[in-house]
């Protein structure tokens, strides 16, 4: 009798664990999530040791493209597919809503790695509608929504 119950138990857990492995776009938005992070903090370090940094979003309609420019060149970009997660961004100075991505934003950082023109509650990137991560004015990049 416990031996039936014990392997009705691991039959239960083996099922609910091979779903949540098979449902791989939950993983699939905490990964791009992070890569966005990474990418943000990356571009904001940039600006504390040179001039002119500005970090570019732009929806190519198959992809959302970051990309960091250092006086007028650009010198990094990553590429996030559509298909994976829906990315959707606020605009500078506009709160916390995140809309479509119609053309190119442009944050502009300054030389102490600030958001130029950056409301108090920061600049929200959304996936699949959700706030995921926020870019606060003082030009961090963190998990979340913005305040």
């Amino acid at each position: 009798m416990e031996m039936a119950a014990a392997i009705v138990i691991v039959s239960v857990l083996a099922a609910v664990g091979v779903f949540q492995l098979a449902a791989t776009t939950s993983f699939e938005s905490v990964a791009i999530r992070n890569s966005m992070v990474s990418f943000i903090r990356g571009s904001q370090q940039s600006a504390l040791t040179r001039s002119n940094v500005i970090l570019k979003i732009e929806n190519t309609g198959s992809e959302t493209v970051f990309s960091e420019s250092q006086g007028g060149v650009t010198v990094k970009t990553r590429s996030f597919e559509n298909t994976a997660v829906v990315i959707t961004a606020g605009s500078v100075g506009a709160g916390t809503s995140c809309s479509s991505i119609g053309g190119v934003i442009s944050l502009s950082y300054d030389s102490i790695g600030e958001i130029q023109g950056a409301d108090g509650d920061g600049f929200p990137v959304c996936l699949n509608g959700e706030s995921s991560l926020c870019i606060s004015p003082s030009g961090f990049a963190h998990n979340g929504a913005c305040l």
